[in-house]
């Protein structure tokens, strides 16, 4: 190979590589830092738009009894707000050195995908930390520390007056019962809060927690575990006959008020809750970063969180 050549030929060589490299990548799914799993992603806006603007209403008004001889009618009516949301850009991308380069073209070789795939993973992990507790360096909120949402805090009845369902050597502290009165009551909350206009249908629990209820019994006598009995008893599917959606995530061991366990619990609907992300995450154009480098560059820009009606959220603490 010329030397004057040498870098030509590598920026064409890993440009043909990029594309079977990047297709690969896109089409690799990471189950334990899926977000959108969590909350409906809305990717409508323009790639490159400075914010979002989303406009709210509602309605007001209630009917009575009416003399037909009267003429003062009750009205209804509409009240209207809107909120707005600033679009952020980050980035991550990977390269390859042309020493890299020759040497696969010597052997005939094709590049590997390790480092593409270490930059996806690292854009999911980056989104899955705004989605679920936000970014304090853009002032973003997630969907574990909402500043306007109920936050309560579990009864203090379990053994020694702790809130805590288990102790730091996975001893129960609560009986089933309290647990599953714990979790029922953070979801009636959501429905009797908002005047039973919410139905929470989502629970967050830290993966501690979960991985507990996971394998605990509801008794001696009972071998079925405290996580399988209330799949089936609470109050959601009770109510709807729908299943309540609980996962185990990252993050909520220390969510809580003092550093304590938060469980979040809420209705998974894209008009009351969505994640901003007008640029998923994409790799740009190759080009020579110097003597020797090829950078693949690749951004995505979001707006984080947006909760829209936090009367379909709440917080339970101390769990």
């Amino acid at each position: 190979m010329n030397l004057n050549d040498a870098p030509q030929a590598a920026l064409a060589f890993l440009t043909n590589q990029a594309y079977t490299i990047n297709a690969t990548v896109y089409a690799q799914k990471f189950p334990d830092l899926d977000f959108a799993r969590l909350v409906y992603v809305d990717t409508s806006a323009p790639e490159f738009t400075p914010g979002i603007t989303t406009f709210l209403s509602g309605s007001v008004g209630k009917a009575g009894w009416f003399s037909g001889a009267a003429k003062d009618v009750p009205k209804a009516d509409v009240t209207r707000d809107r909120s707005e949301t600033k679009v952020h850009m980050a980035a991550i991308g990977y390269g390859y050195t042309t020493e890299e380069l020759g040497q696969a073209q010597l052997l005939g070789i094709s590049l590997p995908n390790d480092k593409a795939m270490a930059a996806r993973r690292a854009y999911q992990e980056f989104m899955w930390n705004v989605t679920l507790t936000g970014d304090t360096t853009k002032s973003l909120l997630g969907l574990a520390n909402q500043t306007a949402v109920t936050i309560g805090t579990a009864p203090n009845d379990g053994s020694g007056s702790v809130t805590s369902w288990f102790d730091a050597n996975g001893n129960a502290t609560k009986t089933p019962a309290q647990i599953v009165r714990d979790l029922n009551g953070a979801l009636t909350g959501v429905y009797t809060g908002s005047l039973t206009v919410e139905m929470a249908d989502t629970v967050l629990l830290p993966y501690s927690i979960i991985s507990w209820l996971g394998m605990t019994p509801m008794s001696s006598t009972n071998s079925e575990t405290i996580l399988s009995f209330i799949l089936q008893t609470n109050i959601y599917t009770q109510m709807t006959g729908q299943p309540l959606t609980i996962r185990g995530v990252l993050g909520l061991d220390t969510a809580g008020a003092g550093s304590s366990r938060r469980m979040v619990v809420y209705k998974n609907a894209q008009d009351v809750v969505k994640l901003h992300l007008p640029m998923p995450h994409r790799f740009f154009p190759i080009y020579q970063d110097g003597p020797f480098q090829f950078e693949v560059p690749g951004a995505f820009r979001t707006g984080g969180v947006e909760v829209l009606r936090t009367g379909a959220f709440r917080y339970l603490d101390g769990i």
